[in-house]
């Protein structure tokens, strides 16, 4: 029965699927549409991150670079793109690959993502000048504010640390944050 479905039902499907993380089934549903619409790019992306989310990387940096090249101008594509590359560790790969995005949409995520690759390849000043923009677009952002103490810490500003790190926690708790956080609190009352 699934040829008599249309692209957007299977891939209404696989939306479904993928958020209820049945992830062989949504694999189902987007392959039925890529069947329909064959060079759709958005197909491509939703086949991408259900590869991704059954942790076959280099399948899904395939499909994201074909939703790539059918559109080019798509920020989402690149963005996920970058986000597979550090997935597998390459996150100078990455760098230019966000900063075209950043050039595409200059928005707090992906601020954030250019941050996150400079905090795992080191780089605090750096990482600290693009958590900074993220928090200029939305200073209560969680995870800006999360990155932007560790940044903080590993630069042992222990007191300019505190209020991100508090306002991460203010959204959730987080074990190791709020040792860190701990951990400042400690060290600037010394």
């Amino acid at each position: 029965m699934a040829f008599l479905k249309s692209a957007e039902t299977h891939i209404k499907d696989g939306k479904k699927h993928l958020l209820a993380k049945e992830y062989e089934k949504a694999l189902k549903s987007f392959q039925n549409a890529e069947k329909k619409k064959t060079e759709d790019p958005g197909i491509m992306n939703y086949l991408s991150q259900t590869y991704a989310a059954m942790d076959d990387i280099d399948t899904a940096v395939d499909y994201i670079l074909k939703a790539i090249t059918l559109e080019p101008q798509s920020p989402i594509h690149r963005q996920l793109y970058a986000t597979y590359l550090m997935r597998q560790g390459k996150n100078y790969d990455a760098i230019p690959v966000i900063d075209e995005t950043l050039e595409l949409q200059p928005v707090g995520v992906i601020y954030i993502l250019r941050g996150q690759a400079d905090y795992n390849l080191g780089n605090m000043d750096s990482a600290l000048e693009f958590f900074d923009k993220a928090l200029e677009l939305d200073a209560n952002h969680p995870l800006a504010n999360h990155m932007m103490g560790l940044v903080l810490y590993r630069l042992r500003r222990y007191s300019e640390a505190i209020p991100h790190l508090e306002k991460a926690l203010s959204v959730g708790e987080l074990g190791t944050l709020r040792d860190i956080l701990d951990d400042c609190r400690e060290k600037v009352e010394r």
